[in-house]
């Protein structure tokens, strides 16, 4: 019975500090200069010019990162079949550190082009950028002579 009671003893203590412990969910980390790829479908067989996505950063860009964007967009596009395209892209070295959610995908057939929403998808990944920049007040701007 000691035994019995040892073993429940240690897995309450690993349960507990498991719980203390910072626990995420699994997220796709990458960082400026990787390249994204996602296959998008479509219903029927359209016959596009080009199909993108836009990301956008969830809250606002960090106060150590100014001048980088919380927005960036993919659209290298290449026909898999009837209906469907891969779209893959490079993170701009622009792109602020973050969490980016899909918002919309575009498609083309020229000269007219549709965004669709995509929040209904839920697609988040994670921007690693550790660039930091220090840029002083404007200080004045005055007219030439």
């Amino acid at each position: 019975m000691p035994a019995k009671l040892a073993v429940v003893f240690i897995l309450f203590c690993a349960l507990l500090s498991a719980k203390g412990q910072d626990l995420k969910a699994v997220t796709q980390h990458y960082k400026p200069g990787d390249t994204l790829r996602y296959r998008v479908e479509f219903e029927g067989d359209p016959k596009f010019d080009s199909v993108g996505m836009g990301f956008y950063l969830q809250g606002n860009v960090a106060p150590d990162q100014p001048g980088l964007s919380g927005y960036f967009s993919i659209s290298h596009m290449a026909t898999v079949k009837a209906g469907v395209f891969d779209v893959d892209g490079v993170i701009p070295a622009t792109t602020a550190n973050g969490t980016f959610e899909v918002r919309w995908v575009s498609a083309a057939i020229s000269p007219a082009s549709k965004q669709y929403e995509a929040n209904n998808f839920h697609i988040t990944i994670q921007i690693d950028n550790d660039a930091k920049y220090n840029f002083p007040p404007l200080k004045s701007v005055t007219p030439g002579r």
